[in-house]
C-alpha cells in the first residue's frame, strides 16, 4: 500500500528477527522502498545498514547519502549519524563546521546525542 512507516517496520522486523526469520537482504529491500517514499526511518536504517555493511557491501559514501536525506526529512538520529561521519571523514572530507551544523540540526530535533555532540565538539 505505499506505506513507508509500514516499510520500514517490516524492515526492522526482518533485521532484528522479531515474529519472521532474521534476514538482512530482506531488511534492506524494505528500508529501500521505505526510503523511496520519504520515510525518515527508512532512510536511517538504509544508510545505517551501509555504513555497517549489513546486508550488502559497506560502503560509507552511501551511507552519508541515506543519513543525509534522513536529516533532510528531520530525522534527529540521522542527523547526529551524518555530523559523526563529517567529524571522522567518513564517505566525506572531514569537516567539523559541517559535523558541528549537523550535531546542532540533531539537537533543534530534540535528540539528544546530538547536543552532547555538538557540545562535545564546540569545546
Amino acid at each position: 500500500m505505499n506505506d513507508g512507516g509500514g516499510c520500514s517496520n517490516l524492515g526492522l522486523s526482518y533485521e532484528k528477527g522479531k515474529g519472521i526469520k532474521q534476514d538482512d537482504f530482506k531488511a534492506l529491500k524494505f528500508y529501500q522502498k521505505a526510503c523511496d517514499l520519504n520515510d525518515s526511518n527508512g532512510c536511517f536504517n538504509l544508510g545505517l545498514s551501509y555504513e555497517k555493511g549489513k546486508g550488502v557491501k559497506q560502503d560509507d559514501f552511501k551511507a552519508v547519502k541515506f543519513f543525509q536525506k534522513a536529516c533532510d526529512l528531520n530525522n534527529g538520529t540521522g542527523c547526529s549519524n551524518l555530523g559523526f561521519m563529517y567529524e571522522e571523514g567518513k564517505g566525506v572530507r572531514k569537516s567539523n563546521t559541517k559535523a558541528l551544523k549537523y550535531y546542532s540540526k540533531a539537537c533543534d530535533l530534540e535528540f539528544a546525542l546530538g547536543c552532547k555532540n555538538y557540545a562535545r565538539l564546540k569545546k
